[in-house]
């Protein structure tokens, strides 16, 4: 399978660099995949199927498999450049929902670097956090002063039985209450 990689600030990018994603090139691909999210550095994948024109049910295993692997090592994968039929495919199979798909690198970029610039900036102006300390004011409640008579649910009466069938039961239609504004009279 031919690819290229290379690295954005601390994502990596695996261009495809072939016109169909089949059966052919899963197994290649997935070690790659592998060897990728095993580095300790590389937890961010984005994957550049600007070149690909079409893919078959492997292809599309292959992209939720690499989205499962990034999900479980703490990263994501983000797939872009996804031609329209590509696109309408992914569609049809719910799967579009599932996966990070964006149009192009550069939508990818502006999208993450604003979050990374908050991330430093938070860091810089983050305060130690106020501890309040326990207040003595609570009170407790003994376990004997709240288990009261009153708060047993017992039958008042012996009418009270519960009945196995619906049958055995008739009461009457409670009138419902009528709602809005009431009547002048």
């Amino acid at each position: 399978m031919r690819h290229s990689v290379s690295t954005r600030r601390d994502l990596t990018i695996l261009k495809i660099e072939e016109p169909v994603f089949d059966v052919r090139f899963a197994q290649a691909f997935s070690g790659l995949i592998d060897d990728m999210l095993n580095q300790e550095e590389q937890k961010h994948l984005i994957i550049d199927l600007s070149q690909v024109k079409a893919i078959d049910s492997c292809g599309i295993g292959c992209m939720l498999k690499t989205h499962k692997q990034a999900n479980q090592s703490e990263g994501i994968a983000i797939f872009v450049a996804l031609c329209q039929q590509i696109k309408e495919l992914l569609k049809i199979a719910g799967l579009d929902k599932q996966l990070y798909i964006f149009t192009s690198l550069n939508e990818v970029m502006t999208l993450i670097e604003p979050a990374a610039k908050s991330r430093r900036n938070s860091r810089k102006k983050s305060k130690p956090k106020q501890v309040f300390e326990e207040s003595d004011d609570i009170e407790l409640i003994a376990a004997s002063d709240y288990a009261s008579d009153n708060m047993v649910d017992e039958p008042e009466s012996e009418e009270e039985e519960i009945c196995d069938s619906p049958e055995d039961t008739e009461e009457e239609p409670k009138p419902r209450k009528k709602r809005g504004r009431p009547k002048k009279q």
